[in-house]
């Protein structure tokens, strides 16, 4: 049965203006994908959903950084082409954003939807250079349940016996994650996606050892839920205690939504500056006009 403090833990409620939010979020969406060059719908595997889309810069000496982002919606909507004004915040600066699909629950379970995920990171290892992208300077970012996805990719033990490197993933940023998946399944957001225990076992980094290495940024937003605030800070600890350089960045005065649309894609923000650091990213070779 939900509990009433839980679904208000993983709701929207508390956003004010959302639904405008939700309107500017589409409209620099939009604007993106109509100033930046892009190729949508690449497929990185065979099932529905496997699908990214690519963002490569147009001048650039040499191979640029690749930043893979993870959508969130707990783990069942949203898409990638939502999250393309997330462009003007690194395509300017020389990276390849690749933008990234997966198969939403409950058609699938978390298995498949991780392993979706993986596998869209092996394909762009495999073929970021048709792009312009250097497939040894991979990172990676994700929010909400996205930002649980890094957290699951960023444990190498999934590399171990794949012949690729394990320090394929050069850093990741994981922003608003759920990293707990048991007070999820007493929230109404379990009514659609059944988790069961042994996903929860399984899929809970807070509830394992991890093997991490790479530098690892974890951000939430400073007006949401006291559970992701909560989540958030345990991680952060967490992957320290895992072996991960960890730059803890709170970001004041944005929620669930703005964190991304207003921190993580704006190139003036500090959440902004601290991801293309990781990437070695700093003075814009193109900037295209966004109408």
């Amino acid at each position: 049965m939900a509990d009433r403090d839980m679904d208000h833990q993983f709701s929207l409620d508390d956003v004010r203006d959302l639904e405008t939010i939700f309107a500017r979020r589409a409209t620099a969406a939009q604007a993106a994908l109509a100033a930046f060059d892009v190729e949508r719908g690449i497929a990185y595997g065979m099932a529905p959903g496997e699908r990214l889309n690519i963002f490569p810069p147009r001048n650039r000496d040499g191979a640029a950084p690749v930043q893979i982002f993870i959508h969130g919606g707990f783990w069942r909507s949203l898409d990638a082409d939502l999250f393309s004004f997330l462009a003007p915040g690194f395509v300017p600066f020389g990276a390849v954003l690749v933008v990234i699909d997966y198969p939403l629950m409950p058609t699938v379970r978390m298995a498949e939807l991780v392993e979706a995920c993986r596998k869209a990171v092996r394909w762009t290892h495999a073929n970021c250079a048709r792009y312009g992208g250097d497939p040894d300077r991979i990172f990676i970012s994700g929010n909400s349940a996205g930002g649980h996805l890094v957290a699951e990719l960023m444990d190498r033990a999934w590399l171990r016996g794949t012949g690729l490197p394990e320090n394929l993933i050069k850093g990741g940023t994981a922003i608003s994650g759920i990293f707990d998946l048991e007070p999820v399944t007493r929230s109404f957001q379990n009514d659609e996606i059944r988790l069961t225990a042994e996903e929860v076992r399984a899929f809970s980094p807070l509830r394992r050892q991890l093997d991490l290495a790479a530098p690892l940024i974890v951000t939430v937003g400073g007006d949401e839920t006291e559970e992701f605030l909560r989540q958030s800070a345990d991680f952060a600890q967490h992957a320290e205690r895992c072996g991960a350089p960890v730059l803890n960045i709170p970001v004041p005065q944005t929620n669930h939504i703005t964190v991304v649309l207003d921190a993580l894609a704006d190139p003036a923000q500090e959440l902004n500056r601290a991801v293309r650091a990781q990437m070695g990213l700093s003075t814009p070779v193109d900037a295209p006009a966004i109408s």
